[in-house]
């Protein structure tokens, strides 16, 4: 008998949050959401699984490699892909799924979890398989941190629909979920974006950290996770500004951005600019609540910013979920939709001369917040599970679970014992 199958039987089975790596934003929800049921409930052991990690070198290629380069280096084909994509009841066959993730049935077959949360729409497709294959009695959460839907999300094995609003929610309903299974409670955040903050204790904070001046202007420039968009060519516009405004360049896991930023000529800016990479979610949230002014692609970024009340300039995007977000800086009022690198540095410059203008950016991005959604999902969780599930709950279990079967590389291991 296998040391996963001991803990199954002996009652140690967690909730298992499936999310993917094809960008950083649905990891860090994930990790949110884990964090917001480790707090309501400590005892019940969580498990963020990175659905990549478990999928064979073809589907891994298929659903991150190539999507990423697509997004990146050929937007129009993503758009008919993504368009096309939206009006189909599955991302990918059941069976592709079920031969590209087999390591994870396996994985979900040993744990026999006590409840699933998936925080995209493939990571639904493939739950609610496991959920039906497995035959597990037990609830499924699909959360959709994006501001638009595919009628993949609807399957009848998901037991509540968390939206973001109620127009996502009317038209999941439309594609056929049942309107009771629909929560529209707003957008789950990354850890750290809950928090009440000081503005002007963590902007000291920072500049002590980042050894930088707390009285001059902050402009945070970022391209998510994968240091994607125009990063580099925006960095240095905005190093020609005459204005004495302190950049912070984020280039995320792209260690070859990071390089060029750090070798970019500096104008004269010696000493008030900073390169980081990979940034964790609870520093990140620091970042974004001291700054005055970011300058960044969409997607989690833009929710983010809302959180944080962070005026946000973005440049357009390639077509997809942030083509909707990059409308909604206009429309909200929060930040600055632009074309060119030049209305670029107009914009963060006029900005930065308007304070009045940026308060008001953040009051708006104040009656745009949902605050509490991840707690609210995992006290719905909860209730769930104590309703479904009547077995003890074991606590401090997760660091043990983690070391047998987090990572790919611990679980062939162990599948080879």
């Amino acid at each position: 008998m296998s040391r996963l199958q001991r803990q199954s039987e002996t009652n140690e089975r967690p909730v298992l949050i499936l999310t993917i790596a094809n960008g950083a934003g649905h990891i860090r929800v994930a990790q949110g959401l884990a964090a917001a049921i480790r707090a309501v409930q400590p005892a019940l052991p969580v498990m963020v699984v990175d659905v990549a990690d478990y999928m064979t070198g073809l589907a891994r290629f298929t659903h991150v490699t190539s999507y990423l380069w697509i997004v990146k280096h050929a937007p129009a084909i993503w758009d008919r892909i993504d368009r096309y994509q939206k009006t189909q009841t599955h991302t990918s066959p059941e069976w592709y799924y079920r031969r590209g993730c087999k390591r994870l049935f396996e994985l979900a077959r040993q744990l026999r979890p006590r409840a699933l949360v998936a925080t995209e729409v493939g990571c639904c497709e493939i739950a609610a398989l496991v959920k039906r294959d497995l035959s597990l009695r037990v609830p499924l959460i699909a959360v959709n941190d994006e501001p638009e839907t595919d009628r993949a999300w609807v399957k009848s094995e998901v037991d509540l629909y968390c939206f973001g609003t109620e127009q996502l929610g009317a038209e999941l309903i439309s594609f056929g979920a049942p309107p009771e299974r629909v929560a529209t409670w707003g957008l789950p955040l990354a850890e750290g974006y809950g928090v009440r903050r000081e503005r002007d204790k963590e902007r000291a904070e920072v500049c002590r950290w980042l050894t930088l001046d707390s009285r001059l202007p902050l402009v945070l420039i970022a391209g998510g996770g994968e240091g994607m968009g125009r990063i580099e060519e925006t960095a240095t516009r905005l190093l020609r500004l005459n204005r004495a405004a302190q950049l912070i360049v984020l280039t995320g896991r792209n260690e070859r951005l990071k390089a060029r930023c750090e070798r970019l000529e500096q104008n004269g800016a010696q000493g008030r600019w900073r390169v980081l990479g990979w940034t964790e979610a609870e520093r990140m949230a620091k970042l974004m609540c001291a700054a005055d002014l970011m300058v960044s692609k969409l997607g989690s970024m833009f929710n983010e910013a809302i959180a944080s009340e962070l005026p946000i300039i973005a440049l357009e995007p390639p077509p997809g979920a942030e083509r909707v977000q990059y409308q909604l800086l206009e429309k909200w009022k929060v930040g600055c939709a632009v074309h060119t690198l030049d209305e670029v540095a107009e914009r963060v410059e006029s900005l930065l001369e308007r304070p009045d203008l940026l308060e008001e950016m953040r009051r708006q991005a104040r009656a745009h917040q949902s605050p509490d959604v991840s707690r609210r999902i995992a006290r719905w969780l909860i209730n769930a599970v104590s309703e479904q599930d009547p077995d003890p709950v074991y606590a401090n279990r997760e660091a043990e679970l983690y070391s047998l079967c987090a990572s790919s590389e611990q679980y062939r291991s162990f599948v080879a014992e």
